[in-house]
């Protein structure tokens, strides 16, 4: 199994995230336009809920599993490494079927007492079968992380992401379903459809002899399994409590939004379509640069994890501080993309003005969602998840009081969730900074991370304007216009990088080597 280099695993991560990304943002655009607001609300409303089941036995394990396999992976245990994908499949599993079994007895409680919509039976129905595949395939790609064998990973998210659009926009150009309800189930079982074919990818990929045939599940109860499931709850448990939090927002802000809109004086069909376009259009533009951020984590934690385990302090110093400078050039332009740009992009992509104000006034949150993504990539490397955790709960709390507090108020409105979510990002990433700086020393120069960055981003945006308006004269086509502006607003940002020695190109190929 040939390992990968922490910049080459964290650009092929990028790419591949990048994709996956941009499929799933056409595929979004397409389906907004295809079923509408109200069916895109509908499936809003049931997919957080759905992750919140997921979180359950997807957010932590893998974390745990990767950083464990790469920790007895540096120490040249295969029968660690075995022995810990074991347990955690074991693990995954028992806690999948008992959220199945319940979410099944208890379809109609949910969907009146808790979701508080009857249209929302069929969708959260056939949303159970994800549950189990999404566990497994989640625990098999931390093992290949772990591994620092990435392609299989990243090739599995690719199957996932094609099986899904395929089979959604095929069965939707087929039956042309005209109900909301129709509609927002086939987009749930759509998620189902695409994690099977992930999850056989990455079995495929996979040979479970290796962990069987070393006699290893009958004697999982001694006492070194009992250390090793010990290993996985304490790293997995508060992961878990984080990821529960934040899709349990997810699940809250679905529900009290559209609620507390209707306190403002919205009707029940205006404020589930404000919901829609928040949820459904404005935030999956809020979250491309994570395609950068995730590739991070992803990496970090198991490179972390080795080198702390071999006691090399220094090179976990130079790669905490070479991945937040990473973040800080991605998160950078993306932020003023947004704040100058986004009522063009969204007005453009989705038809609608009001999504584009809703997104340049939520972008003010970017750079600091980017950083406390791969801040906390880089707390729980160290071990450090139980107060990452707790600076979550905090920030959390700051963004559910002004959802609740603010909205109804006719003075805020629907930017009363707006300030929670910028104030509750930045707040935590504060936290978690001051968190870092106690157990580390993070050498990042304020010219190169910042201020060097911020001009290249000024010569990108004023290269966009000018290309923009110039390929619109002649053109004669906002679409084509608009992606001539971006692709020479990306090489302006590269070039201006480059000419201000924010990247050193010889250093960069040099790492990307390894």
């Amino acid at each position: 199994m040939k390992k990968t280099s922490f910049i080459l695993g964290t650009i092929i991560l990028a790419l591949i995230n990048f994709l996956v990304r941009s499929l799933g943002f056409v595929y979004r655009i397409i389906l907004s336009r295809i079923i509408g607001p109200q069916a895109i609300g509908l499936y809003q409303m049931v997919f957080p809920f759905l992750m919140v089941l997921i979180a359950i036995p997807t957010a932590g394990i893998p974390i745990a599993v990767s950083k464990l396999v790469a920790r007895e992976n540096s120490l040249g245990n295969r029968r660690g490494i075995y022995k810990t994908l074991s347990i955690a499949i074991l693990l995954g599993g028992i806690l999948s079927l008992i959220l199945t079994v319940v979410v099944s007895l208890k379809l109609d409680y949910i969907t009146i007492s808790i979701l508080k919509n009857q249209q929302l039976f069929y969708p959260l129905l056939w949303s159970i079968p994800a549950i189990a595949l999404i566990t497994f395939s989640s625990i098999l790609r931390g093992y290949f992380y772990g591994m620092t064998d990435i392609k299989p990973a990243a090739a599995a998210q690719i199957v996932e992401q094609i099986a899904r659009i395929s089979f959604v926009l095929l069965y939707l150009y087929i039956k042309k379903p005209n109900h909301p309800v129709t509609a927002a189930t086939i987009a749930i079982i759509g998620v189902s459809i695409g994690e099977l074919f992930g999850l056989l990818y990455l079995v495929l990929k996979f040979n479970f002899k290796k962990v069987f045939s070393r006699s290893i599940v009958y004697k999982a109860l001694n006492q070194s399994s009992y250390k090793v499931l010990g290993s996985i709850l304490y790293i997995s448990v508060p992961i878990t409590i984080s990821r529960l939090i934040s899709t349990l927002m997810q699940s809250i802000n679905s529900i009290i939004i559209p609620q507390r809109l209707q306190v403002a004086g919205y009707t029940a069909g205006q404020a589930l379509e404000v919901f829609g376009k928040i949820s459904g259009m404005a935030m999956p533009l809020l979250f491309l640069p994570f395609t950068v951020t995730s590739a991070l984590v992803v990496n970090i934690i198991p490179s972390i994890s080795e080198q702390m385990a071999v006691n090399n302090l220094h090179d976990v110093e130079n790669k905490v501080s070479l991945a937040l400078k990473l973040t800080m050039l991605t998160a950078i332009p993306t932020t003023f993309l947004f704040i100058l740009f986004g009522d063009h992009l969204a007005g453009l992509i989705y038809k609608q003005k009001d999504v584009g104000s809703y997104l340049a006034i939520i972008s003010y949150a970017t750079i600091f969602l980017c950083l406390n993504h791969t801040l906390s990539g880089i707390l729980h490397g160290m071990g450090k998840q139980v107060i990452t955790t707790l600076n979550f709960i905090l920030g959390m709390t700051i963004q559910l009081y002004c959802t609740y507090f603010l909205i109804p108020n006719p003075k805020y409105g629907i930017n009363g969730f707006f300030m929670g979510y910028v104030i509750s990002a930045v707040f935590i990433f504060i936290l978690n900074a001051i968190t870092l700086r106690r157990h580390i020393k993070v050498r990042l120069k304020l010219m190169d991370s910042l201020i060097k960055p911020l001009l290249a981003t000024a010569l990108m945006a004023l290269g966009m304007l000018l290309v923009y308006r110039l390929s619109a004269y002649i053109i004669d086509s906002k679409g084509i216009s608009t992606i001539v502006a971006m692709m020479v607003g990306g090489i302006l940002y590269f070039l201006g990088l480059i000419f201000t020695k924010t990247i050193d190109l010889k250093h960069a190929i040099g790492a990307i080597k390894g």
